[in-house]
């Protein structure tokens, strides 16, 4: 994966995978992870339905992997309870630490909208290439990890990884790892197929009589420009108006979901077994988090 496609692709995916760090909060100390499943190579390229029209409503798409991966409000509200469990731990040690509050008003909807960078002409009238700001209440707060002394870190993490524990029982806690890797290399592979490298090769021909010279839209989105200030300029802005504009005359983000998506639908049929496991104990994590927060009196 190239550095381009690197930045591209973990800003629109997000936070998707589970864990602590995953949402800001302290990571628990690190522990054995359970064996990654290893994808299967096809190496057969997939057909893809590919809509003869730009599709209006990217919300409405779901690609096929999400049904078997988290969502970032499902890590929040894992992380939650994790903390809430750990509190007594905690406690218990003698540690004074102020656990983080909950993260509120997480996505549970669909990713592709931030999949393939920017798609939303009103979000890029305001932000062009720059993430939206993060309302304060969804801010998380410093935490007292820094103050703690190295045996008290080594309690609050030894905490926090019983809780996780606690919620995930005998499977790997948190995300699908097989799932999340088919989410990341279906991009991949998508991004340097055939028909979606023609699709640049249009939308950058459409870029270039706008007046604008990169070759695909993983370029625009990490011009080296955007970095240098904190909010977005009228060149920003203009720019990621006219990269939008492309996208939906060459049809970019149509041609690109549908290649992904079957990308990732020939992955979930070769891992069809482990993707039913990974989903049954990731709803019995969500299952005991939830039970876990209606018990403490202090959780929202």
């Amino acid at each position: 994966m190239s550095a381009g496609t690197t930045a591209l692709v973990l800003t629109a995916l997000g936070a998707l995978l589970a864990g602590c760090s995953g949402s800001g909060h302290p990571a628990a100390a690190p522990k054995p992870a359970a064996a990654a499943a290893t994808l299967a190579d096809i190496p057969a390229t997939p057909s893809a339905d590919v809509p003869s029209a730009a599709p209006t409503d990217l919300s409405a798409l779901r690609l096929p992997i999400e049904q078997y991966v988290l969502t970032p409000a499902d890590n929040a509200l894992l992380n939650q309870a994790s903390w809430v469990l750990a509190g007594d731990c905690i406690q218990h040690h003698g540690v004074t630490f102020r656990t983080p509050t909950a993260l509120t008003h997480q996505r549970s909807g669909s990713e592709v909208p931030r999949r393939y960078g920017p798609a939303d002409p009103a979000a890029a009238a305001q932000y062009g290439y720059h993430k939206a700001p993060v309302p304060d209440q969804d801010k998380v707060p410093t935490d007292d990890m820094a103050s703690l002394s190295q045996a008290d870190r080594v309690t609050v993490h030894g905490c926090l990884a019983d809780a996780q524990k606690q919620l995930s029982g005998d499977a790997a806690y948190g995300s699908s790892r097989i799932g999340e890797q088919i989410n990341s290399r279906s991009y991949v592979k998508a991004t340097a197929d055939d028909r979606v490298t023609a699709a640049f090769a249009a939308w950058s021909g459409c870029m270039k009589t706008a007046g604008y010279g990169y070759a695909s839209p993983i370029d625009a989105y990490n011009d080296l420009h955007w970095g240098a200030s904190p909010t977005a300029d009228q060149q920003e802005i203009a720019t990621a108006q006219a990269d939008i504009t492309c996208k939906r005359q060459t049809n970019l983000i149509g041609i690109w979901y549908a290649v992904d998506a079957a990308y990732q639908q020939q992955q979930i049929q070769a891992h069809q077994a482990e993707l039913d496991r990974d989903r049954a104990a990731e709803q019995r994590q969500l299952d005991e988090a939830r039970k876990a927060l209606t018990r403490s009196p202090g959780s929202n």
